[in-house]
């Protein structure tokens, strides 16, 4: 039976295949995206089928005009002609996906709304409806607020009814992985036969970066004692000695891939692939209440344990030294262990003035 178009099949572990719909870059530029078909092979053939005829028919209409260009002023005019543009298309990827998808709910909100109606009234409706999703609406709002931005800069509106908005209030992440979790999490990993995963691990908690920064490091990277890190967010360099258990597992790890964490078939992960692998190792581990995202923040608190000034831990982190300072009482959770250093700190130094006869001794 010969494959329809845009048909494909992804092989699963176990030997399960899966089949899938993917359409081409023309067709998601239209609106189609993936979908999942059945797992019966003939009858999936016939779904692919039955989307490419539907595909086909869509452009032929849009082709008639039928469809045509959304109407010139209007919320899904203004997001069609940012993402057209520069400055959409040379964001970095996962915030690229990320500007997209919220950009897709505000086209179901707003998308026949003109620019001129989209009130400051109907932007605080968006933010109450939102209440009880604090983060994806505060992200909704930024995006609303740039795309607005966007054009007024361009010459396309005259106002930004998202401009003053303050945010939700949402509690800041103070999770931190313990050294139990991570035991516990190491051992799964290799109970599960995911050694790649493992030193994504030891790369994040040794390294303090982001995982996508993890995941796109390769071995030209590393000279066998530092690994030069370009950030993809911020574009920040940095050059990050390897700790000896980091280098020890970099030293074993296997070469066969251009990237350092490659998956067992010795190909670069998938960012969502990757995600969701983590989550079954999790499970397995029995560890909750934290993200694997969480080992940034984790390495900075481990720095500050050890005793690093804000600068030293700004070095390995990639944040400015000015910035860090500032985001240093959110981004480092109140622990027990700093806590008694401090304790220690202050009973060295009152040791100290005791012995002095709790006098400072004047200069002569």
């Amino acid at each position: 039976m010969k494959r329809p178009r845009h048909f494909s099949v992804k092989g699963r572990r176990g030997g399960k295949r899966l089949h899938y719909w993917s359409p081409s870059p023309s067709l998601r530029r239209l609106g189609f995206r993936d979908r999942r078909l059945s797992d019966d092979y003939a009858i999936a053939v016939r779904e692919a089928e039955e989307l490419n005829a539907e595909a086909d028919r869509y452009r032929i209409d849009v082709a008639r005009g039928v469809l045509g260009a959304p109407r010139p002023g209007t919320v899904r005019w203004l997001i069609g002609l940012y993402k057209a543009h520069d400055d959409f298309r040379e964001l970095a990827e996962r915030t690229r996906r990320d500007y997209d998808r919220h950009l897709g709910i505000l086209d179901e909100l707003f998308g026949e709304e003109r620019l001129a109606d989209i009130t400051p009234r109907v932007v605080q409706a968006l933010k109450r409806a939102g209440a009880a999703t604090p983060w994806q609406t505060n992200y909704q709002i930024r995006v609303l607020r740039l795309l607005f931005s966007f054009g007024i800069r361009e010459g396309y509106c005259d106002h930004n009814p998202a401009r003053a908005f303050r945010q939700l209030r949402t509690r800041p992440r103070q999770a931190v992985w313990t050294h139990d979790q991570e035991r516990r999490f190491l051992e799964a990993c290799d109970r599960m036969g995911r050694p790649s995963v493992r030193l994504a691990y030891l790369l994040a908690v040794w390294t303090a970066q982001r995982v996508g920064d993890v995941l796109r490091m390769t071995w030209s990277d590393y000279d066998g004692e530092v690994l030069h890190v370009r950030q993809g967010k911020t574009g920040t360099y940095l050059q990050i000695p390897a700790a000896g258990p980091l280098r020890l597992a970099l030293e074993q790890a296997s070469r066969h891939c251009p990237v350092i964490v490659a998956d067992e078939r010795g190909r670069p992960w998938h960012a969502d692939h990757f995600r969701h692998t983590v989550r079954r190792i999790m499970r397995e581990a029995g560890v909750d209440g934290v993200r694997f995202s969480d080992l940034r923040r984790t390495a900075v608190v481990r720095l500050a344990e050890a005793g690093c000034t804000v600068p030293e831990i700004a070095s390995i982190s990639g944040h400015r030294i000015d910035y860090c300072q500032r985001i240093i009482d959110t981004y480092l959770p109140r622990t027990r262990r700093l806590a008694e250093a401090a304790v220690l700190k202050l009973e060295n130094r009152a040791g100290t003035d005791v012995g002095n006869g709790g006098r400072k001794r004047r200069k002569r």
